[in-house]
């Protein structure tokens, strides 16, 4: 079988794994157009489930935590863009990903955020962030693919939720639920201030990040997209920031993670016979 036959037929896997979501997005979408069908305004409401403790952590307790953690993302980076058929075609790729994911298992919700900086965050529970920045340097629908799948391996591995348990240990905290948060609001503030401020300002450890980058990878290219696609968008992003101090607080430099990418499709043995779509990307985007 040649290349072309192998692109068309991934082409119509990728295509057809986004379609069997579109109901879903639709459905996304009618429930709260006002965060420009993220559903991030009734997802991030329910913060009065803050039951059962903090660990171990099963999934109710998980997405309260989650939840926490996101009303703070967005406030942070100054909400989600209003923009109904992007934060759809966001959706979509996201979902398709996270089903070939290590944990497709649980609901995933990506938004974008308006913030121009070059960055993007996962809490627990499956709530995805990219900012506007990052989206305005992605070039076709498999980067965009990498780059979500890299957030979803956050959440598969639960990444963030070691950090919350180290950081329970140090309050002395058994519990935090809402029984709990009654009783020491404060400790449990400082467990979520804690998480968000790994999240955010000093970053996840640097061996967590080129294993998201691997595994996330992975994923999309699962789907069907060329994996060789977020090889080109790190070298990319490695040209436009250079050794900014900034950035490379929260990441590990782009020649690690590069090589971490490279290693993973090679013991993965995959293939650069996916599809791009970079067209279908401009077109959504």
């Amino acid at each position: 079988m040649n290349m072309r036959n192998n692109r068309a037929i991934a082409a119509a896997i990728t295509f057809g794994a986004i379609a069997m979501l579109t109901a879903w997005a639709d459905v996304s979408l009618a429930a709260d157009k006002k965060s420009g069908g993220s559903r991030f305004g009734d997802i991030l409401g329910g913060l009065g489930t803050l039951a059962g403790g903090l660990m171990p952590i099963g999934y109710e307790e998980e997405q309260s935590l989650g939840q926490a953690i996101a009303l703070q993302v967005v406030a942070r980076f100054g909400g989600t863009l209003e923009q109904p058929e992007l934060m759809r075609y966001v959706n979509l790729v996201g979902q398709a990903v996270a089903l070939t994911s290590d944990r497709p298992d649980i609901p995933y919700h990506f938004a974008v955020l308006k913030d121009d900086s070059i960055n993007a965050f996962a809490a627990p529970a499956g709530y995805v962030f990219i900012t506007n920045g990052l989206l305005k340097q992605i070039h076709n629908e498999a980067e965009l693919a990498a780059v979500l799948g890299h957030e979803i391996a956050h959440v598969s591995q639960k990444h963030i939720l070691e950090v919350i348990q180290r950081s329970k240990q140090l309050a002395g905290v058994s519990q935090a639920g809402l029984a709990a948060a009654k009783q020491n609001p404060q400790a449990f503030k400082n467990i979520i201030d804690t998480a968000v401020k790994k999240l955010l300002d000093e970053g996840l450890d640097q061996e967590k990040e080129t294993e998201a980058d691997a595994l996330g990878d992975v994923f999309a290219a699962r789907v069907g997209y060329d994996p060789t696609a977020y090889l080109t968008l790190l070298t990319r992003l490695r040209t436009l920031k250079g050794d900014d101090p900034a950035f490379f607080k929260t990441h590990p430099n782009f020649s690690a993670r590069i090589d971490a990418v490279q290693n993973s499709i090679q013991s993965h043995g995959l293939k650069a016979n996916g599809v791009l779509l970079a067209e279908r990307f401009a077109r959504r985007s």
